[in-house]
C-alpha cells in the first residue's frame, strides 16, 4: 500500500493530467534522492496510465502540474509552456512592503553551465499582512529557483525558502503562527493544449497548510483568504 500523501486530479483528457502536487513529493526519482514515493509514479498509478513529465516544482512547493500520455503530446506541451502566450502563476508570499505590480527582467545563471540566461518574472500585490507581500507571481521563463532568486535579489525573499531566504524570518513565523513550508504555490497553467485545439485553462487552490497559515495572521482578511 502506497504511503503517498493525497493527489488530487485538476483535469484529465486524451492527451494531458493535471494534478496538484502535495508538499514535500518531488517530482520523479533523481540520482541523490532516497524518497520512495514520487508523483510521476503515484500519479500514474492513479491514471492508470504511463507518463511523461513536462515540467517540475520544487519538493517544497505545491499546486498545478501537468504530464502527458505520450511523447508526442509532451514535446507539444513542453513548447506550449515555453511560448510567449503561456501563463504560469503562482502565488507567494514575501518578506516586506511591495508595489503593487513590478517586473523583474534579471539573467539568472543556469545551475549546470554557469551561463546566465535571461530570466523574467512579474508579480501583482493581492494583500499586505504581517509586514509582508501576498503576491501572484508570474514566470515568462522557466529558471531554476527562478521566483525565489529574483525576490531574493530584491531583498523580499520568499517566506519559508530555506535556500534563498531569510532563517530568522522563517524561524519567527515558524515559531508563531506555524509556518509549514516554503510558501510558493504554483495556481495557474493556462497554454495552448497539445491536441492543437484550445487552450489548457486549470486552476489549482491555494494548499491546506498554506491556507491554514496565512488564517492564523493576525492582520489577515479570512474572505480574500477564500478565494485564493
Amino acid at each position: 500500500m502506497s504511503d503517498a500523501p493525497r493527489i488530487e486530479v485538476l483535469h484529465v483528457d486524451d492527451s494531458v493530467v493535471v494534478a496538484s502536487k502535495p508538499p514535500g513529493m518531488l517530482v520523479h526519482r533523481g540520482a541523490a534522492a532516497s524518497d520512495r514515493v514520487f508523483l510521476l509514479q503515484e500519479l500514474g498509478r492513479l491514471v492508470g496510465r504511463r507518463l511523461f513529465p513536462v515540467h517540475r516544482l520544487d519538493r517544497a512547493a505545491s499546486g498545478a502540474i501537468a504530464m502527458a500520455f505520450s511523447s508526442e503530446a509532451a514535446r507539444d506541451l513542453q513548447a506550449a509552456m515555453s511560448a510567449e502566450d503561456a501563463v504560469k502563476e503562482y502565488l507567494v508570499l514575501v518578506r516586506g512592503e511591495m508595489p503593487e505590480r513590478g517586473e523583474i527582467d534579471r539573467p539568472l545563471t543556469d545551475q549546470n553551465t554557469r551561463v546566465k540566461k535571461p530570466a523574467r518574472t512579474t508579480f501583482e500585490r493581492i494583500a499586505h499582512l504581517s509586514r509582508c507581500s501576498l503576491l501572484r507571481v508570474r514566470i515568462h521563463t522557466g529558471r531554476h529557483h527562478q521566483i525565489r532568486r529574483h525576490m531574493a535579489h530584491l531583498a523580499h525573499q520568499v517566506i519559508g525558502d530555506t535556500s534563498h531566504g531569510k532563517g530568522r524570518i522563517n524561524a519567527f513565523f515558524r515559531e508563531t503562527y506555524g509556518l509549514p513550508r516554503l510558501f510558493l504555490h504554483a495556481a495557474l497553467i493556462d497554454v495552448r493544449h497539445p491536441s492543437g485545439e484550445g487552450r489548457l485553462h486549470i486552476r489549482a487552490p491555494l494548499a491546506s497548510d498554506l491556507r491554514e497559515f496565512l488564517l492564523r495572521l493576525p492582520d489577515v482578511d479570512a474572505q480574500m483568504v477564500a478565494g485564493l
